[in-house]
């Protein structure tokens, strides 16, 4: 699921771009699940039930890769992982590229706290062809308070716009 507040406390470059990327013509609150799917809901408490359903559906999709994250471990400036795609059919042809969203937690916001706020946007070519596997340590810089930092590994077509696999974690303070 992928939201964009674009215009807001935390608005950034990348999120302004993939708010273009998108270009829904919709007024926020809107949420992209998959990628592929758009959901508007005015009213705060209908997004369970809106949002619960469309999760659902998504789930029902049997995915293009397996995502593995492991041994996350960051400091106050500094987050490393081990990043594991294993391709598990066989990958349609198009733009297929990974991203790497560092999110932060635990923002004020004018009624509530935010979470996952995404702070950087880093982006790779996955080439994989099936039964192909990809092996890496991904180390970035960062200001987020350890306790505080998360990534969000997904693999999208960014011809048919799908998210064909995500893999959110945490990390260890190092």
């Amino acid at each position: 699921m992928i939201s964009y507040h674009v215009g807001q406390t935390y608005q950034s470059t990348e999120a302004q771009e993939r708010e273009d990327f998108y270009d829904t013509g919709l007024a926020t609150p809107f949420v992209i699940f998959n990628g592929t799917y758009v959901a508007w809901e005015q009213n705060p408490s209908n997004y369970d039930s809106v949002f619960t359903e469309n999760i659902e559906a998504a789930r029902t999709q049997p995915p293009y890769f397996n995502i593995y994250v492991d041994s996350a471990y960051a400091s106050p400036s500094t987050g490393t992982f081990d990043l594991r795609i294993i391709t598990a059919d066989t990958i349609p042809e198009g733009n297929i590229v990974g991203f790497i969203a560092v999110l932060e937690d635990s923002l004020p916001g004018a009624y509530t706290e935010f979470m996952h706020v995404c702070r950087a946007l880093y982006q790779f070519p996955v080439t994989l062809v099936y039964p192909d596997t990809l092996d890496t340590t991904i180390t970035f810089s960062h200001s987020i308070p350890p306790h505080n930092l998360k990534t969000v590994v997904f693999i999208q077509d960014l011809d048919t716009k799908e998210v064909m696999q995500a893999q959110i974690t945490g990390f260890m303070e190092e």
